[in-house]
């Protein structure tokens, strides 16, 4: 029964993913956490499966990838990844990830307000060198957090990024990070046979999850797609905080 419900958690994860977009770690971390499925074994796993679903995302929405954003903020990730293993040791990661999470949930809830009361702030952020810090601060959440997704989304719609850029850059940036992210789990000594059993299982079924996840993803028009996503930060933020 804890088999079947690692895979089922893991699946969910990989379907809010190919909807949404990224998310995933966020939904499935508190869930195995709660499942007392070893962290190591769950850090090895979601990360793997992150790698493999951002593939096709990147292949579907290539079109739309901005590579020369890609490209900078890959550059900061790579910077933030040693910063973020730096925290893990010295740091409490608990003030970290509650400071995070408190930020995730005003924002998106700003974010939604607004959005009720049809107002629009101008883009933020527009000169280059922001996608470096960005990129920055995305490798450090990834790298201690298992995080990296959400820093983007929150920066890509400050810079008010059309929902199908969003969508490419982000899973572009995934596709990227997360090979160096799972290299760095398996030098760390993170896989191990039962990481290997689950994604045997796991990735036929994504044959299924990764098209009902895009079918999902093509009836829901852009406007309320935005509102997901602020939605969706909200809900992270909680599950954030409460995972701290």
């Amino acid at each position: 029964m804890t088999l079947v419900l690692i895979v089922l958690i893991a699946l969910f994860g990989a379907l809010v993913r190919t909807v949404f977009g990224f998310g995933e770690a966020l939904v499935t971390m508190p869930l195995l956490a709660l499942l007392a499925v070893n962290l190591q074994t769950s850090v090895a796993l979601i990360g793997a499966l992150g790698l493999i679903v951002a593939l096709p995302g990147a292949i579907r929405y290539r079109v739309h990838i901005n590579f020369a954003v890609v490209r900078r903020l890959v550059t900061g990730s790579l910077l933030g990844v040693p910063v973020g293993i730096l925290l893990i040791k010295y740091v409490d990661k608990t003030i970290i990830m509650r400071i995070f999470s408190l930020f995730l949930i005003g924002y998106g809830t700003y974010c939604l307000i607004r959005i009720h009361q049809h107002r629009v702030s101008p883009p933020k952020f527009q000169a280059n060198g922001y996608d470096y810090l960005a990129g920055l601060i995305s490798g450090l959440m990834g790298s201690a957090y298992n995080s990296h997704g959400v820093p983007i989304v929150v920066y890509g719609t400050l810079k008010k990024w059309p929902v199908m850029e969003l969508r490419g850059i982000l899973q572009a940036h995934f596709l990227c990070v997360g090979i160096l992210v799972v290299a760095s789990q398996a030098a760390a000594g993170f896989w191990h046979i039962e990481v290997a059993e689950l994604l045997a299982v796991i990735i036929p079924l994504l044959l299924i999850v990764i098209p009902l996840g895009n079918w999902l993803a093509d009836h829901i028009n852009n406007a309320q797609m935005v509102k997901y996503v602020y939605g969706l930060l909200v809900v992270f933020g909680i599950l954030l905080f409460l995972k701290a």
